[in-house]
């Protein structure tokens, strides 16, 4: 006797789910987007989650239904921020071939990326420095420092650098970053490219002559 055969989920079903997900994901996307500019315009302490929903054209309900706080709005700000320049880092970086390269475009991406982003920097930078987020602030930077420190190892095997302390270079290259971030959201300076150039050339020459 012929067995019947399973019974197969409802493609429509899955249809609906798939665009639940994609409305949910494009809907988190907007929200995250409208709270950068109202992070940026307003800073942390004095924004509020209505004028969060306000920017983002909901109403403070269907906010809440997507993020429980201000504080996990933030987070979220940041990890996709973040996300976006990981992404950008490693196409820029594996688009070369040189150490010399890879370093040049890891510092050029970076700068660059927080020039365009200066008003969420400035959030980060003034909640970094509370106590209870400074934890939090390194745990961000420690991927990337870890991502850093690879190339610098790569370097040391293919004879382009030295050996030394790839960790403590990569976090001296990462402070350096910040400090040149730091200084173009509060004073006039230089071209994004030409601070890449000076940071690129004064580095590189520490890093080749350890």
């Amino acid at each position: 006797m012929t067995q019947p055969s399973p019974t197969r989920p409802r493609p429509a079903r899955k249809s609906a789910n798939d665009k639940t997900r994609v409305l949910t994901a494009f809907r988190r996307s907007e929200i995250l987007r409208a709270a950068t500019r109202v992070f940026g315009n307003k800073g942390f302490d004095t924004t509020r989650m209505d004028d969060i929903a306000r920017e983002a054209g909901l109403a403070k309900g269907t906010l809440y239904l997507y993020f429980k706080s201000k504080d996990a709005i933030y987070k979220a700000t940041v990890q996709q921020a973040l996300a976006e320049l990981r992404e950008l880092t490693t196409r820029h970086v594996d688009r070369e071939s040189t150490f010399a390269g890879k370093f040049s475009a890891f510092i050029r991406v970076r700068l660059a990326f927080w020039h365009e982003q200066q008003s969420l920097y400035r959030v980060i930078l003034s909640m970094g420095r509370a106590s209870h987020y400074r934890k939090q602030s390194i745990g961000w930077q420690r991927e990337a420092v870890e991502y850093l420190a690879a190339i610098l190892a790569q370097a040391v095997e293919a004879g382009e650098i030295p050996t030394g302390d790839h960790l403590a270079a990569a976090w001296a290259t990462m402070d350096a970053i910040r400090g040149f971030n730091e200084r173009r959201i509060f004073s006039e300076g230089r071209s994004v490219e030409e601070d890449a150039r000076f940071l690129t050339t004064f580095l590189l020459a520490a890093l080749r002559s350890r």
